[in-house]
C-alpha cells in the first residue's frame, strides 16, 4: 500500500478556521487528520503541507515512524517548529485512521489498548456572547442541564493583562457568582488566563477567586520561564494546568521536571504525533501529574483524542466545544454526544465513529464558506 495523494481543506468555523488533511492510498483507503489553526495561520499551514507532502506520497502509510521522522527532522531550517509539528500531527492522525481501517480495528487498540470506556469532558465555548452575569448564567445552565457537562471552562478576564484592579476582580467575581448560582457547587469551573498575567497578578487573581472552588487555573503566565510557572503553582490553592502551546517532548519534559503545573494540556493537533502525546502523558505520570488534552477543535481532533485518552492511565479530563457552528456535522459525521459528563470511546475501525464526509466540504450550501485561504475571517 502506498500514499498516492494529499489534499488540504480549510473551513471557516466562525471565530477560527478548521484545517484538515486527507491522505489517499492506492488501496482505496483514506485517512483524515486535523492541524491546530487560528490567528491567520491557515495559509501557512496550507503552504507547509504542500511543501512537505513529498515526504508522504509514495510511502507506506503504515510506516508512520519513518514518515513522521521525515516530516519533523528533514526540514533542517525549521526542524520541529510549531508549523511543522502541527502538519506532522495532522498527517499522523490521518495515518492512524488509515491503519485502523486497514486492520479493521479501532485506533485505541492499535495504540496499545484502553483503560477507559468513557472519557470525561468539560465544556468550552459555552459562554460565547455578551460578557455579562446574565449571559454567563444562562449558557452555563444550558450546558449543564441540557448537554450534561459536569464542568465548564471560561476566560472571564476580557483582555486584562498583568494584574487586575480590585474593580476588575469584582467584575470577574460577579460573573463566577452568576455561574455558581445557576449550576450549583457540584459543577467544576476552570479558568483560562491565556498566559496574560504577571507572576504577582496571577497569584492575586487565584487568591481572590479561590472561594468559587476552581477546578484548575489554566496558563496563568506564559511558559518561557518554567520556574515562574512552578512558583505560581506552589503559591496558589488550586491546580494549575498548562501546555497547549508546547509542541514537543523536550519542552514538555522541562515543564514536568520543574513541576511547573499539576495538569499538562498538550494539543494532539499541534504535538507532532499521537505517540509523542502518549510519551508526554507517561512523563507526567512518572511525576504524579495528570493529562488533560487541549481540544477546542473540530470532530477529527475529538475523535483522535478519544482514542488516545482511552489508554491514558493518568487522564484528568478532555476539553470539548459545547457551542460551535450549527453545520459542524456536515463536515464530519460522528456520534459524539455527551452523556453523564462523558464521551464514549468508539469501537469502529479507524478513528471516528463513522467517517469524514467524502469528498470533504463540497456540499453546495457550504461552498461559500470554503476558500483557499480565510485569514481575514479569523478573529
Amino acid at each position: 500500500m502506498e500514499v498516492t495523494d494529499v489534499k488540504t481543506f480549510v473551513v471557516d468555523a466562525d471565530w477560527r478556521n478548521w484545517f484538515f488533511i486527507k491522505v489517499e492510498t492506492d488501496a482505496g483507503i483514506h485517512g483524515v487528520g486535523e492541524a491546530l489553526s487560528g490567528e491567520g495561520l491557515t495559509t501557512a499551514l496550507e503552504a507547509t503541507a504542500e511543501a512537505h507532502k513529498h515526504y508522504v506520497i509514495g510511502e507506506d502509510p503504515l510506516n508512520r515512524k519513518k514518515i513522521n521522522r521525515s516530516l519533523r527532522r528533514d526540514p533542517f531550517a525549521w526542524r520541529a517548529g510549531k508549523l511543522i509539528n502541527a502538519i506532522a500531527a495532522a498527517f499522523d492522525i490521518a495515518l492512524w485512521d488509515i491503519a485502523g481501517k486497514y486492520y479493521e480495528e479501532p485506533v485505541w487498540k492499535l495504540l496499545g489498548g484502553k483503560v477507559h470506556d468513557e472519557i470525561p469532558v468539560y465544556a468550552n465555548g459555552w459562554h460565547i456572547g455578551e460578557r455579562t452575569p446574565e449571559n454567563y448564567a444562562h449558557h452555563a445552565e444550558k450546558a449543564v442541564s441540557e448537554q450534561e457537562y459536569p464542568a465548564l471552562k471560561c476566560d472571564p478576564f476580557a483582555h486584562y493583562e498583568y494584574s487586575l484592579s480590585q474593580e476588575q476582580i469584582d467584575e470577574v467575581a460577579e460573573l463566577l457568582q452568576a455561574v455558581r448560582d445557576a449550576v450549583g457547587w457540584d459543577v467544576g469551573i476552570a479558568l483560562d488566563c491565556h498566559g496574560r498575567f504577571s507572576r504577582r497578578g496571577a497569584i492575586e487573581v487565584a487568591n481572590a477567586l479561590e472561594e468559587y472552588d476552581i477546578m484548575f487555573l489554566e496558563e496563568p503566565v506564559e511558559l518561557e520561564d518554567r520556574q515562574v510557572m512552578a512558583d505560581i503553582t506552589q503559591h496558589v490553592d488550586m491546580p494549575v494546568a498548562t501546555g497547549e502551546r508546547i509542541y514537543n517532548n523536550e519542552t514538555m519534559a522541562d515543564l514536568i521536571r520543574t513541576q511547573a503545573c499539576d495538569i499538562i494540556q498538550p494539543d494532539i493537533t499541534n504535538y507532532g504525533s499521537l505517540r509523542e502525546a502518549q510519551h508526554a502523558a507517561a512523563m507526567a505520570k512518572s511525576r504524579y501529574m495528570t493529562f488533560a488534552p487541549h481540544n477546542p477543535n473540530a470532530g477529527v481532533s475529538t475523535a483522535a483524542a478519544l482514542h488516545l485518552c482511552a489508554g491514558i492511565e493518568n487522564l484528568e479530563v478532555l476539553e470539548h466545544m459545547s457551542r460551535d457552528v450549527a453545520w459542524g456535522e456536515e463536515i464530519i459525521e460522528h456520534d459524539f454526544e455527551v452523556e453523564d459528563g462523558a464521551l464514549t470511546v468508539p469501537d469502529q475501525p479507524g478513528q471516528a465513529s463513522r467517517s469524514m464526509k467524502t469528498p470533504l466540504v463540497t456540499i453546495p450550501e457550504l461552498r461559500k464558506i470554503v476558500t483557499a485561504s480565510l485569514m481575514q475571517k479569523v478573529r
